[in-house]
């Protein structure tokens, strides 16, 4: 008995968890899956009132807007470029001071570039005295040479005098010795004169050499010598300024760094969609189909089209305006964080500035365009391609619009080019949307293509119209999607 116990027990210990695990998932299969909810079934005996909007034809002239901030167009570094003492420094030599291109700066100590042109300067007359005391000596070696010639003539006519009467006997072996020695001493003084005339001239030349490394070097000096006054290289604002009056300063030490002003850029964002609108207005593209990808956008053209541009700086309410050009990328592509395209925009002319708007404000406008300002910038585009327009509430999710056909609905696919404040742009295509159809602008709970619609204009023409219900005509006033939506309810009920 006690045996039959224990097997009880442990039966019991093993079949209790596996009888709890199947009631677990009894329980589970019977009240845990939701129900099952009926189909919706509209019923189509009922018309929805609906409120549409005619479709315009668009000049197809629209502005895209950007947000920029203003930069200098290039920054210049400007550094000693010869050592010495800062002698003087001009008050306008201040970092945030405008100054003009070649205005006087500073001036490093001149003294030792002085002294060092002074002494070139000796130096090159000096070697004009040595060349003018060589070709003194050429000319005397020539004479010389000359005259010796004339002694070699002589000596050789003698020794061949001797030599006939030697031939005859009336002449002895001396003085036969004493001519030829004669003729010889007088060949060896031409020779000895020709190379005391080549040396002379070889001479010359040296000097002549010397006097143009020394010439070279007074340039060089010269120009060390004007370096020491240090004027600025561009027209534009000094940002920092690194050195003071009394400072010792070396070849290669930074002194200055100013902002170009007779240029500025603005640094903005496009986004794919309004780069391709640029690049379709240049001609770099044709018009697809499908979405422009990157590759077509980067790939046929890697300079960015120089379209006009309009940059505006917001101030209590009015603008100033300056003209641009659309220059270049700001790097080489998208940019992965925001999938923008980085460009530049050049302002050739930061001081022409035109003032708009009325009031106190706009009589005061700034001088230039200055550097760090938040502005605005507009790029006009005109589209090659046929636009229309519909009121932003036609557009529907997946770009779709619902069309009104003689009381029927059409849902159609749409290629939105723009969205203009209310207004949105699309790309007509032939066999699609076309100016002059109605397109739905109130909601609707349920839409089934083909569906029986009633059209009751715009919003401002709402009035009480007669609609063919399931029981025949009735008076009854527009349906919005509240009431469309208890009306399909109660007729599900039914």
């Amino acid at each position: 008995m006690t045996r039959l116990w224990n097997i009880l027990g442990e039966s019991f210990h093993v079949l209790a968890p596996v009888a709890m695990v199947a009631i677990g998932i009894g329980g589970f299969m019977v009240f845990g899956q939701r129900p099952e909810t009926p189909p919706r079934e509209i019923n189509h005996n009922v018309v929805a009132a609906v409120e549409s909007a005619g479709v315009e034809q668009a000049d197809g002239s629209f502005t895209i807007e950007l947000d920029g901030v203003a930069l200098s167009y290039r920054q210049v570094t400007h550094a000693a470029q010869v050592a010495g003492e800062v002698v003087e420094k001009v008050e306008q030599c201040r970092s945030g001071h405008y100054v003009s291109e070649g205005q006087y700066l500073l001036q490093i100590d001149p003294t030792n570039f002085q002294l060092e042109v002074e002494r070139l300067q000796v130096q090159i007359e000096q070697a004009d005295a040595n060349l003018k005391e060589a070709d003194i000596e050429i000319e005397n070696a020539e004479s010389l040479i000359e005259l010796a010639k004339e002694d070699l003539e002589l000596q050789k006519e003698n020794l061949n005098r001797v030599k006939q009467l030697m031939t005859r006997g009336a002449s002895t072996d001396t003085q036969l010795d004493a001519a030829r020695k004669q003729e010889l001493t007088a060949r060896n003084s031409l020779r000895t004169l020709q190379n005391q005339l080549a040396a002379v001239k070889q001479r010359k030349i040296t000097l002549e050499s010397s006097r143009k490394l020394s010439e070279t070097q007074l340039k060089r000096a010269k120009v060390d010598l004007d370096r020491t006054k240090v004027t600025a290289p561009i027209a534009g604002t000094l940002i920092t300024v690194s050195v003071e009056e009394g400072d010792y300063v070396k070849a290669g030490d930074p002194l200055f760094r100013a902002n170009d002003s007779s240029t500025m850029e603005v640094s903005c964002q496009l986004r794919v969609e309004e780069l391709y609108w640029v690049w379709l207005q240049a001609g770099n593209m044709k018009l697809t189909d499908n979405t422009p990808s990157d590759l077509d956008l980067f790939g046929s053209q890697l300079e960015l089209p120089n379209v006009p541009v309009e940059v505006a700086f917001d101030f209590r309410g009015v603008e100033y305006l300056w003209d641009g050009v659309l220059s270049r990328y700001d790097g080489t592509g998208l940019d992965p964080a925001t999938r923008t395209v980085p460009c530049r925009v050049r302002v050739d002319e930061p001081t022409k500035v035109r003032v708009g708007g009325n009031g106190v404000a706009g009589r005061v406008a700034p001088p230039t365009l200055f550097s760090g300002m938040y502005v605005k910038v507009r790029i006009p585009v005109a589209s090659p391609v046929p636009m229309l327009k519909v009121p932003l509430p036609a557009i529907r999710p997946n770009d779709e619009v619902w069309v009104v056909q003689d009381g029927t609905l059409h849902v159609m696919t749409v290629d939105v080019a723009r969205f203009e404040g209310n207004s949105v742009l699309l790309i007509a295509k032939p066999a699609g949307l076309q100016a002059g159809d109605r397109v739905i602008t109130s909601p609707l709970a349920a839409v089934e293509e083909g569906m029986s619609v009633e059209d009751l204009g715009q919003p401002e023409d709402e009035s009480e119209v007669t609609v063919l219900d399931a029981d025949g005509p009735s008076d009854r006033t527009p349906v919005d999607q509240s009431s469309e939506v208890e009306t399909e309810t109660a007729a599900d009920s039914t």
